[in-house]
């Protein structure tokens, strides 16, 4: 007699596993970081090269601050 193969039952889920989703906002907090500190040190570093005051730092800021709410939104967007 032919007995079929039973379909091997999946592992069982751990409690502790992380998902993808989870992983995708742990990251979100550094890659704004990321963002904020580059931009502002750019413009400190223009600043810098060029003897000018605190303006393009405050660019950089205000980009940064920008980059990261655009970024944090685009994240965000896919979960809703």
């Amino acid at each position: 007699m032919d007995d079929p193969i039973p379909e091997p039952e999946p592992p069982p889920r751990r409690p502790d596993s992380v998902d993808a989703g989870a992983v995708e906002f742990l990251t979100l907090g550094l890659t704004v970081a990321v963002a904020l500190v580059g931009l502002a040190a750019l413009g400190y570093a223009v600043d810098r090269w060029l003897g000018t005051g605190p303006w393009f730092t405050l660019v950089g800021v205000v980009l940064g601050i920008v980059a990261a709410v655009l970024i944090t939104v685009s994240r965000v967007r896919r979960f809703l």
